[in-house]
């Protein structure tokens, strides 16, 4: 089942038309390229009954925020993320950890992954447009898209960052202050990871900025939540073998510190080109030290389309 995300809702309402498709003008959409320029294929793929911690380690090094379920050769589900963090004791699934497992961390990420995974796959055949897509991307709220061929055979995914790449050449030299998310969800530089687990999952969000009098720590994201599970550091966090051990870590140690801080005022070309060069899928806006938004691959996803 999809986690709900109070932010996509909001999105939806902006992107959307009255007739259900997305408003972004026809003059960008006017050629579209073949989804086939948009693929990204080295994503993660595993069966219905890989171990959790299996799934990890592969969307750790594949640095994929989600992996495709594949069983027979045909498409079964994926797993995201925020599945994960909902299941390890951000949201509801974390009952199945307390419940059937009493919290032994090792037992519970051996659960196998088609417990936790979305089963109504929202896909692109490789024929689709980019129109299409986005039309998916923006009413259900992913960021991925799986793309199967003639055959329904999984031949990759289109993401956020994919579209963004193949625009990079467009991108707008206004200000990033232009494009932001004001509303950034933050939390205290001394939480829990448990408390930041929690609220990405009821807020739908990949990332979490961790502040102190406004100035920012550190940032947690889906790739930090990913890279402690698939490397094992989650393992090294719980001596007792207790899972809440391991997630009472504060979340800083687990935060991007080497971030992407810009003023409103600098061009978002500059922006986006600095995200890519570091490899990072979002940026801070701030005035002197203190957070004014964040811009995601989302939101320039948006900018340049919506332009």
């Amino acid at each position: 089942m999809k986690l709900p995300n109070p932010r996509r809702m909001y999105e939806k309402a902006r992107w959307l038309r009255s007739d259900g498709k997305p408003s972004f003008k026809t003059a960008i959409r006017g050629r579209e390229p073949e989804i086939r320029s948009l693929l990204v294929t080295e994503i993660p793929v595993v069966s219905p009954q890989t171990p959790l911690i299996k799934c990890a380690e592969e969307m750790h090094k594949a640095r994929f925020r989600a992996a495709v379920v594949v069983k027979a050769g045909e498409l079964s589900g994926i797993i995201t993320f925020h599945d994960i963090a909902d299941y390890l004791g951000g949201g509801g699934r974390h009952k199945i950890v307390v419940e059937r497992y009493g919290s032994n961390i090792y037992k519970a990420l051996s659960v196998p992954v088609q417990e936790l995974m979305s089963k109504n796959v929202v896909y692109a055949s490789i024929s689709d447009t980019l129109s299409k897509v986005l039309e998916q991307m923006v009413t259900y709220g992913y960021g991925l898209i799986p793309v199967l061929d003639s055959s329904k055979q999984l031949v990759g995914a289109v993401t956020e960052g994919s579209i963004v790449k193949l625009y990079s050449g467009r991108i707008s030299m206004k200000p990033a202050g232009n494009y932001m998310t004001k509303n950034v969800i933050t939390a205290d530089e001394k939480s829990p990871l448990v408390d930041v687990l929690k609220l990405m999952v009821s807020t739908g969000v990949r990332r979490i900025p961790l502040t102190s009098s406004g100035r920012v720590r550190g940032v947690v994201t889906w790739r930090s939540i990913v890279d402690f599970i698939g490397s094992h550091k989650i393992f090294e966090a719980s001596k007792s073998g207790s899972i809440s051990e391991a997630l009472d870590v504060e979340a800083v140690s687990l935060a991007d510190r080497d971030v992407i801080v810009v003023e409103p005022t600098t061009p978002l070309e500059s922006l986006v080109r600095e995200m890519l060069e570091k490899n990072l899928d979002y940026g801070l806006v701030a005035e002197g030290e203190i957070l004014q938004g964040i811009i995601t691959e989302r939101d320039i996803m948006y900018a340049v389309l919506g332009s």
